[in-house]
């Protein structure tokens, strides 16, 4: 009662205190005791039906006096990272002073242990993907409302905070879509003063945040922005950031991995949004250091980078420029690798599942294109300013796994410089360089021009390369290899053009030239100098004024399987993958190819032929000459001018007009006093002897054209002979060594004519067939058909048959002529000796027959039966012979009538008598009187050759008499 008595005696300023202290005392007890409750579990189950997680908050204070609050222990939960957000504290601290200030005025804002966790997994799935789908959820189940109009003037509302600070905050990211989990941790803390949605001065809105990295290093943003119109400026900086735990994130879709490396960026900026957007970028410097990049499984990173500084960006997008002062990279190193699937730099960035990969590589090339296209038709809208690009130090490996073993090369100790280049601007860039390559070649290069149009212009300078280096390269293709080399080169060259056109010009030397087949030796050159080469793709023309070859030594070798070198590295050479592709380049234009002079000094050309045994081998020593004005084109004609020792001793010349399309030869060669030993294994292998002497000289001329061969040649073969056997079963059958006599002068020559002609389409022609076919067939005739060659020592006679009278040994006229000839042979022919052979013939029977009957009828007086018809005495002894002899009347051997005249009856009667006596009379010769009248023919014919002509006793011999021939005289036998 009392108070209420008080109550109403009291004043009303005294009530008006009361009641205030009363509303503050309850709005003190629900700040401080109710609402936190209330707040925590409301905001816990508005937050957890918004996201369908559960939301835990441990604690939740409210200082209606101070009109703070915090929230303690605030976390959305998630079954793989524990905690999808939270934070362990939150203090937000109001001002009344909002009120004057016509904003929403705080403080300070600060968080504490903020952490915010992401994880993917396989198949692209994130940890958060079930709150995005339940948000997207419940937007589609709320009403759709028709949006109010915009209002143009409509502005953000006005909020200022004193300060929003985070401390204590990280962002983590877990990699789990590979076969390894990956967490990335980025420690995180901003610090925000006088922020405010409308600055009021510049001090406002001035913020600064710190990120700091994993493994050190750290990430600081500070400037400041104001909203309305939205402008920012300030300074990004990076420093030390560890790119390992970075690439870790990223391991599953590139195929290598980041060893070591680290990252410093820093930049000025500024950046609005009014009409246009506009960002600027000064004073930017990235610096990286140590950075590597390796493919599992290889021994040394494929990349390195000890240190890349970029400096001096800027960048303006309204005026689309970028400018680079200087990129400054030192002591770089590339390793290359070449596998079956080819070279793995070009792989190292494509996801390593392949069909990713594929689509990876046709979005690349489609990008590559187009800005390609861009750039040749100058309409990049960007110009990209390059003012220096330094290169110190570099060294870039190439090791090729496809060989077996694998090989590497080198190019170290490379400086490179570019100035000056504009993309998007007509402006000239330069360049220059230089470099070692396989620890000796020295390579200086320079060079300048513009991207757009394409104008490029270069100078190039090789000097020492090593060639035996690049030797496992040509052998995996052809069977030969580089033993020994030094390469040098000069070279200008000019591109240009959309196409675009290549034009060139070089001049070089290799020194100690050494090339091998299959271990063995094959191409020697002291000194190989080309002069004058021009190229150009335009025209499709090579123009050389001059090759050099000094001290040139060539091995050609048949093998024992009859290929040449052309054949074997036919045969070694690995098949070309995509036939098809040459065959469609079968209706482009060839290449014209201009080779102005050829000089050949002090060389060798050597051949051996295994197919023969023993070796055959020959060879072009001390060569020297040229060869002047060679082109591919059809229709020219190079002339040909060399000399040489064969088996450094016999001279050889070859001179004329040359042509490989249409095949074309106006040649004469020739060759003086080639030791014939040396054909020893063709001898024995088609004539079945060794050489035992002989020196050969050839003059020969060589027509070819149409197609067709013409060749004379006069063959000269001096104190040619033949030795021992040789067991061949492709020898000629026939006495080889007596067609020799027959063909050798007595000055021991051997003169051979050879005409030659054929069609060169003909597949079955050869020229070497041919030669040996025409030389075999000469002496085979020789051989075989001794006489007919000899026939023309004897004017025409045929000397193989000497005939004498019938029945009579003596050495007529007609017989001493033929023995002329035979004597004039053996003095032709020193080599030769003739056999005599004393031969009867039917002829000689009768010859005989008549004989015995003469003598019997008139002696020595005899003349022949002609006239003995004449006188009646002589016939009557005819008829008395025959009847005595036969005990027959003569008249029984006339069958038809008589004449009536007296003497023509009895020179019928005579004749009838005279012939049946002969023909019984040369039955009755005796074999004694056939020989004794062979022997009597062969030792007068020996006698006329010997005393009378002057052939050698020793070379003309008696063989043993042959009767009852076909000769009627002497047959000739040749020996040797």
């Amino acid at each position: 009662m009392k108070v209420l008595e008080t109550w109403k005696q009291a004043s009303w300023k005294i009530k008006t205190l009361v009641i205030l202290g009363i509303i503050y005392v309850l709005y003190a007890l629900l700040g401080f005791l109710v609402a936190p409750g209330l707040v925590r579990d409301n905001a816990s189950e508005i937050l957890a039906e918004l996201t369908g997680r559960d939301v835990q908050i441990n604690e939740v204070k409210i200082n209606p006096l101070a009109l703070s609050a915090t929230i303690n222990g605030f976390a959305i939960k998630d079954e793989q990272t524990e905690v999808l957000a939270g934070f362990d504290h939150l203090y937000v601290n109001f001002q009344l002073s909002s009120l004057f200030r016509w904003s929403w005025y705080f403080d300070q804002v600060a968080l504490d242990g903020l952490t915010v966790r992401a994880r993917r997994n396989p198949g692209s799935a994130f940890n958060f993907d079930d709150v995005l789908a339940h948000l997207e959820a419940q937007a589609e189940a709320e009403p759709v409302e028709e949006a109010p109009p915009e209002d143009e003037n409509a502005s953000l509302p006005s909020i200022a905070i004193g300060q929003l600070l985070l401390t204590n905050g990280d962002l983590r990211y877990t990699e789990a879509a590979g076969k390894e989990p990956h967490e990335l941790i980025l420690p995180i803390a901003f610090d925000i003063t006088n922020f405010s949605t409308v600055a009021k001065d510049k001090e406002s809105n001035d913020y600064a945040i710190r990120l700091e990295g994993p493994d050190g290093g750290g990430f600081e943003w500070a400037g400041n922005f104001e909203f309305a119109p939205f402008t920012a400026n300030g300074r990004l900086q990076v420093e030390r950031v560890d790119l390992v735990s970075l690439a870790k994130l990223g391991a599953e879709q590139v195929r290598f991995t980041v060893p070591s490396g680290e990252l410093d960026l820093e930049a000025n900026y500024q950046f609005s949004q009014g009409e246009d957007i506009k960002l600027l970028i000064s004073q930017g410097r990235v610096t990286l250091r140590n950075l590597s990049l390796q493919k599992p499984g290889e021994e040394s990173p494929s990349i390195q980078f000890p240190a890349i500084t970029v400096s001096g960006i800027a960048v303006d997008t309204q005026a689309q420029t970028v400018s680079i002062p200087e990129v400054e990279v030192s002591r770089p190193e590339v390793n290359a690798v070449l596998e079956e699937a080819g070279l793995d730099l070009a792989t190292l960035f494509l996801p390593p599942d392949d069909d990713k990969a594929e689509q990876v590589k046709e979005q690349v090339k489609e990008k590559a294109q187009a800005a390609a296209e861009r750039i040749v038709e100058a309409e990049t809208f960007w110009k990209v300013t390059l003012d220096r690009l330094g290169v110190k130090g570099s060294t870039l490996r190439f090791r090729d796994q496809t060989l077996a073993p694998a090989q590497t090369v080198e190019m170290t100790e490379g400086d490179f410089e570019l100035t000056n280049l504009v993309v998007g601007e007509e402006a000239p860039f330069q360049w220059q360089g230089s470099a070692k390559i396989a620890g000796e070649g020295q390579l200086t290069h320079s060079g300048e021009g513009m991207l757009a149009p394409l104008n490029i212009a270069s100078k190039a300078s090789l000097s020492g390369l090593p060639l035996a280096t690049f030797s496992p390269w040509m052998e995996r293709e052809v069977p030969l290899s580089l033993r020994a080399g030094v390469l040098a080169l000069d070279l200008d060259a000019k591109v240009e053009g959309d196409a675009p056109d290549i034009t060139a010009s070089a001049s070089g030397t290799v020194q100690g030239l050494n090339v091998l087949e299959n271990g063995q030796a094959f191409f020697k050159a002291n000194n190989v100098a080309l002069q004058g080469l021009t190229l150009s793709t335009a025209t499709q023309q090579v123009n050389i004024q001059d090759v050099a070859l000094s001290g040139m030594d060539v091995l050609h070798k048949v093998d024992s399987q009859g290929r040449d070198l052309s054949m074997r590295i036919a045969a070694g050479t690995r098949p070309s993958e995509g036939g098809s592709a040459s065959a469609s380049g079968d209706n482009e234009k060839p290449w014209q190819v201009a080779l102005k002079k050829v000089r050949v000094i002090g060389s060798q050309v050597r051949h051996e032929d295994q197919t023969v045994t023993p070796n055959f081998r020959i060879g072009l020593y001390q060569l020297s000459g040229t060869v002047t004005n060679l082109n591919t084109r059809p229709g020219s004609r190079a002339n040909l001018n060399l000399q040489a020792q064969i088996d450094r001793y016999a001279p050889f010349t070859a001179k004329g007009v040359v042509s490989p399309e249409p095949l074309y030869s106006n040649l004469n060669v020739s060759l003086k006093n080639y030791e014939m030993t040396s054909l020893t294994p063709f001898t024995g292998l088609y004539l079945g002897y060794q050489v035992e002497k002989g020196q050969l000289g050839v003059d020969t001329g060589v027509d070819i054209e149409n197609n067709r061969l013409e060749s004379k040649s006069e063959i000269l073969a001096d104190q040619f002979y033949l030795g021992e056997k040789v067991e061949s079963e492709e020898a000629v059958k026939v006495p080889i060594k007596l067609g020799l006599s027959v063909l050798r002068t007595r000055n021991g020559e051997i003169n051979l004519p050879v005409t030659m002609s054929g069609d060169l389409d003909d597949p079955s022609f050869s020229v070497t067939g041919m030669i040996l076919k025409v030389l075999t067939n000469v002496v085979v005739k020789a051989a075989t058909a001794p006489f007919s060659i000899l026939a023309g020592l004897a004017g025409g006679q045929n000397l193989e048959q000497i005939q004498f009278a019938p029945g009579s040994a003596e050495v007529g006229p007609d017989t001493s002529n033929s023995l002329a000839a035979v004597a004039k042979v053996l003095t032709e022919k020193p080599d030769l000796s003739f056999g005599l052979i004393g031969t009867t013939s039917q002829e000689d029977r009768v010859a005989l027959a008549e004989q015995q009957i003469g003598m019997d009828v008139a002696g020595e007086d005899w003349a022949g039966i002609d006239l003995a018809l004449e006188e009646s005495s002589l016939r009557r002894k005819l008829k008395r012979r025959y009847e005595s002899a036969t005990d027959q009347d003569v008249e029984t051997l006339v069958s038809d009538p008589l004449p009536e005249e007296g003497d023509e009856a009895d020179k019928m009667l005579a004749r009838a008598a005279w012939d049946a006596m002969v023909k019984s009379g040369a039955k009755a010769v005796t074999s004694q009187q056939l020989v004794e009248l062979a022997r009597l023919r062969s030792e007068n014919a020996k006698a006329t050759l010997v005393q009378q002509l002057g052939a050698e006793q020793s070379r003309v011999y008696l063989n043993e008499s042959r009767v009852d021939g076909e000769v009627t005289g002497l047959t000739l036998t040749l020996g040797k």
